[in-house]
């Protein structure tokens, strides 16, 4: 593989602002969000490994998109999902921090009746109560959480849009979702040459 150099990076940070990325960042320039996202990832990184680490910047421009969790969902469908971990919760959660929590539930409730279920998962929009029923599947998530969550999201007239990358069979077991204007996806398509299922 093929180092991925400083300047390559932070010429990626640029591409990425221009698609609505690191919005939180907009005082820095491209070099300084290149330098606190490096700094965001010792502390993350030292807290999982429990003492001083570095993992370095050599992120694709991918890997780099995926740390803007308002731009976009990237998650593994295996999700070790079972009744202790609420993983149906925490993706609903995600969805609420891809909107800038324009899709805001309250009260999510996940109630599992045995280890394998049933499942109901349950939350408020605007005191309306939305109800669902994942099928278990070992610990696999059951992909009506995100039927679910996107219908909302549409209702809000926010444009969501599923990324394989730049290769037309996606990441394979993991899904990405994207909140992303037309115009910002073709500079990606363009850019990265990242195909996308509208």
């Amino acid at each position: 593989m093929e180092k991925i150099s400083k300047e390559k990076v932070i010429e990626n940070i640029s591409i990425l602002r221009k698609c609505g990325f690191f919005k939180s960042y907009e005082k820095l320039n491209d070099s300084e969000i290149f330098e606190i996202i490096h700094l965001e990832r010792k502390i993350e990184y030292s807290k999982i490994f429990e003492k001083e680490y570095d993992p370095g910047m050599e992120l694709d421009e991918f890997e780099l998109a995926c740390i803007d969790k308002t731009k976009v969902i990237f998650i593994d469908l295996e999700a070790d999902v079972c009744k202790e971990n609420k993983v149906y919760t925490e993706v609903i959660k995600a969805f609420s921090v891809l909107t800038n929590n324009v899709f805001n539930p309250k009260k999510i409730k996940e109630n599992w009746i045995g280890e394998t279920g049933p499942i109901e998962i349950e939350f408020e929009l605007e005191n309306v109560k939305t109800k669902f029923n994942p099928k278990y599947n070992d610990d696999w998530l059951d992909e009506i959480v995100f039927k679910v969550c996107e219908d909302k999201i549409k209702e809000k007239n926010i444009r969501l849009v599923d990324c394989l990358g730049d290769s037309e069979y996606g990441f394979g077991q993991s899904i990405s979702i994207m909140r992303i204007t037309k115009k910002e996806q073709n500079i990606l398509q363009d850019k990265f040459k990242w195909k996308f299922v509208d």
